[in-house]
């Protein structure tokens, strides 16, 4: 029992469905719509008249999104724009076309979904382009999907690819002569041409490109959309995909026009008809019946007829040996269905083979399974005569007795008297040979390696006709393959006794009886356990009192435990308000005092910067005193002299009075936002350090390039700015830079300004620039830095300002950016 437990726990595990959401995202969709790009690619995908999404991979996103209940909003969006759309969160993802799954900063990847074929079409007078060798030097428009030009480009690089933005533009050029093909997915084209009467355009099939690949973009910033859709994806059973490749694929797109020759054409219009030799009687492959040739074969020369217009005249013959005869004699063409053979090449050349047919072999039914042919030694077997086999196993394997046999009827039956052991032949040969007559002691005992490749023989003489029949049989489908072969073989089920079935079911039986015996005795044992048990319990109930009394005492000390525990617990509660209002406290307490140590530096960088800007003024008045005390000294002291000394002196402390008011209003909190121009703020924060910058020889280079309106407190930005400048500045003298140089740049990117301050300093050590932002952290001595300016720079950008600080390394400094959004 504990075995059939296993092994329902593991097949439960095994086919345990893997396409189940996560709460997390079943929670998601619920709260999320999703927003679906869908560009104009029939039949992948389209926006039907309808304003719906349609198309084949627009079925596989709608069962996904009904398994799911997903929300949806279709948007349209052109497939070079997917990427773009995808960053600005237009769209969440798209179908998109590419050649592979290439990395990306903006999106991910679903797996993969569907590979596009892609041919070449030229105008349709155009005969000059068969091959690739033709297009060395040409123009060929592509439509400019991710991967696929430079793709091209690496492989054929002698080809001048012409960028299109889409397949309207493409033909477009063709059309009009600018380039001189165009490569194209037959199913994407289609469409466009029919919708557009255009005509004047072929495909060249034989000329074919690596296909495209069709994925699901999603935006990488989707986690869970992601995981979503590759459940989805996964969930989709084979049956459900082939119905959706069958609905939008299965058009015989396949059967594009056959491109022949010039030479081909000309040969094609002379001949009123083409002599055709068959096998009479060699069902269900052919066979003539009131002198019409019907079968398999006779299906496919019928399609071949279609295809190069004039008629195959059928020649009959008596046997397969008369129509071998007939094809040395040149009475006959073409051979419909024969097999290439050293003997058979003085008189016919091949095409490439249209059928393979596995050897089999048919012997009685007590015989077991033979899985090589040179297990038969010394043994008969039937192969019919002339037969291309016949000869090649009597090469092959020169122990084997071969009788030859006139027809394969005649074969089976030598098989059922035991003249011979087995027949070989056909698998489906043999099927129709067992549909249409009971051969009920018979069975198919062995499938080998060896194949029956079977091509269109044509008479060697005739070149051209050869190259004709290659063309067609390059041409026909696998679907057309399949629908032949079943139209003509057919799986029946006979009346007589299955003795395979009969025995399978009397061992299934028997099984059954083993497992009820078993049954039974486990019974029995389970029976003999239950009354030693019944025994014990009896036994155990003479001492069960004194167990209760012994577990009560246990569970009331357990009690007294738990209600200590719950005192504990309460007491827990009742001061955890306290406590956390203290940890509240302690960290408001830990940030003011860091917002106090930043004032104090700031304070510490203006008194210097006040400094360098009273010094030119206090040097002019200490000259003016000078000038004063020589003239009294010399007598040359008048009252004019000494009043225009007064006006100069007062000009002077004026302008050192208004020096402390701009540094004050400059360094003074803001009480409320307000809207202010970041260049302003820039070029004020300039004016009130250039002076300290310039006696150290620091140049500092302003190229505002866009300026806007940003709503916040300026004196906040000038503080951040203020900070990385000085940083700057402390730099270029502590490492004595030459040519010191600081240059600060802003660019407007959609809804965010970015300003860009860089220098010549020489960087920051990769191994701690990640570290710069941290509080208390500094490359300065002791007593030049606090560590504190870049950290609260830090918080006044990404939490006052919601924007975002960062700082990378550039050639001989480093650039701090600032990106701070508009509204």
């Amino acid at each position: 029992m504990r075995f059939v437990f296993f092994i329902f726990i593991f097949l439960n595990i095994l086919y345990a469905d893997s396409s189940a959401l996560t709460e997390d995202e079943k929670l998601w969709l619920e709260n999320n719509e999703i927003k679906i790009g869908v560009s104009e690619l029939y039949p992948l995908t389209y926006i039907n008249k309808d304003n719906k999404i349609d198309g084949f991979v627009s079925d596989i996103l709608k069962n996904i999104i009904k398994k799911y209940n997903i929300k949806i909003k279709p948007i349209k969006v052109k497939q070079e724009q997917i990427p773009l759309a995808i960053k600005e969160e237009t769209i969440d993802l798209a179908p998109m076309i590419n050649n592979d799954s290439i990395e990306n900063d903006l999106g991910v990847y679903s797996s993969e979904i569907l590979q596009i074929k892609r041919i070449l079409f030229v105008r349709k007078e155009d005969n000059k382009i068969n091959s690739f060798s033709d297009l060395i030097n040409k123009k060929v428009a592509v439509v400019n999907q991710l991967g696929t030009i430079p793709n091209l480009k690496e492989k054929l690089s002698n080809i001048k690819v012409e960028r299109t933005n889409n397949m309207k533009e493409s033909v477009q050029k063709l059309l009009a002569g600018e380039v001189d093909a165009l490569i194209a997915s037959p199913i994407i084209i289609q469409e466009y041409l029919e919708n557009n009467l255009i005509i004047d355009l072929k495909a060249i099939p034989s000329i074919s490109f690596q296909p495209s690949k069709l994925f699901i973009f999603t935006s990488k910033n989707k986690i869970y959309l992601q995981s979503i859709l590759e459940k989805g994806l996964n969930s989709i059973s084979i049956k459900e995909e082939k119905e959706l490749f069958d609905k939008w694929f299965l058009k015989d797109l396949a059967n594009l026009p056959i491109i022949f020759t010039k030479d081909e054409i000309d040969y094609l219009d002379k001949k009123s008809h083409i002599n055709l030799c068959v096998d009479p009687d060699w069902m269900p492959y052919e066979k003539i019946e009131n002198h019409k040739h019907i079968g398999i074969v006779a299906d496919y020369m019928k399609d071949f007829e279609k295809k190069i217009g004039i008629p195959l005249k059928l020649i009959e013959t008596k046997d397969w040996t008369q129509s071998l005869e007939y094809m040395k004699n040149r009475r006959c063409d073409i051979l419909s269905f024969v097999m290439d053979i050293k003997s058979r090449q003085g008189y016919m050349n091949f095409t490439k083979p249209y059928v393979k047919a596995p050897l089999v072999l048919v012997t009685k039914r007590n015989v077991s399974f033979i899985s090589d042919l040179s297990a038969l030694k010394n043994k008969k077997i039937g192969i019919q005569k002339n037969f291309a086999y016949n000869e090649i196993i009597r090469r092959k394997y020169p122990d084997l007795e071969i009788v030859d046999v006139n027809h394969l009827r005649d074969g089976l039956k030598r098989v059922e008297r035991g003249e011979i052991f087995g027949q070989v032949t056909t698998h489906l040969n043999v099927a129709y040979a067992f549909q249409e007559e009971y051969y009920g002691s018979l069975q198919i005992s062995g499938k080998f390696d060896e194949q029956w490749k079977l091509s269109v023989g044509v008479r060697n003489d005739d070149p051209i006709l050869l190259s004709i029949f290659e063309k067609i049989i390059d041409s026909i489908s696998d679907e057309t393959k399949q629908k032949i072969i079943n139209k003509w073989v057919t799986i029946k089920y006979e009346k007589s006794i299955d003795y395979k079935l009969f025995w399978s079911i009397i061992t299934f039986l028997f099984f059954i009886l083993l497992l009820i015996l078993y049954t039974y005795i486990l019974q029995r044992r389970y029976i003999r356990k239950l009354t030693k048990v019944k025994e014990e319990i009896e036994m155990l109930n003479s001492t069960l009192e004194k167990k209760v009394q012994i577990r009560t005492q246990e569970l009331e000390l357990s009690n007294r435990k738990l209600k200590l525990k719950t005192r504990e617990l309460e007491h827990l509660n009742n001061t955890l308000d306290v406590r956390i209002k203290e940890e509240i406290n302690n960290r408001k307490k830990q940030e003011q005092f860091l917002i106090q140590q930043s004032k104090l530096a700031e304070m510490g960088e203006m008194i210097s910067m006040i400094a360098h800007q009273w010094r030119q003024p206090l040097s002019a008045l200490s000259t003016i005193i000078q000038n004063i005390h020589l003239r009294y000294s010399l007598n040359k002291l008048n009252k004019e002299y000494l009043d225009k000394q007064i006006v100069l002196s007062n000009a002077l402390t004026e302008k050192m009075s208004k020096t402390i008011d701009d540094f004050r209003n400059f360094f003074k909190p803001n009480k409320e936002k307000k809207s202010f121009s970041v260049k302003d703020a820039i070029q004020q924060t300039i004016f009130l350090i250039d002076d300290s910058f310039k006696s150290n020889s620091i140049k500092i280079e302003n190229k505002i390039s866009d300026d806007v309106l940003i709503y916040g407190f300026e004196s906040e930005l000038s503080q951040v700015l203020l900070n990385i400048i000085t940083n700057s500045k402390d730099s270029f003298l502590e490492k004595n830079i030459d040519n010191p140089h600081i240059l600060i740049r802003t660019k407007r990117i959609h809804t965010h300004i970015k300003i860009m301050i860089s220098d010549n300093a020489g960087g920051i050590s990769e191994s701690i620039i990640n570290k710069v932002f941290e509080p208390y952290f500094t490359t300065k001595d002791s007593y030049n830095g606090t560590g504190l300016g870049l950290y609260m720079s830090k918080i006044i950008i990404e939490q006052n300002m919601k924007g975002q600080l960062s700082v990378k390394n550039i050639n001989q400094g480093v650039e701090f950016s600032i990106y701070i959004p508009i509204n």
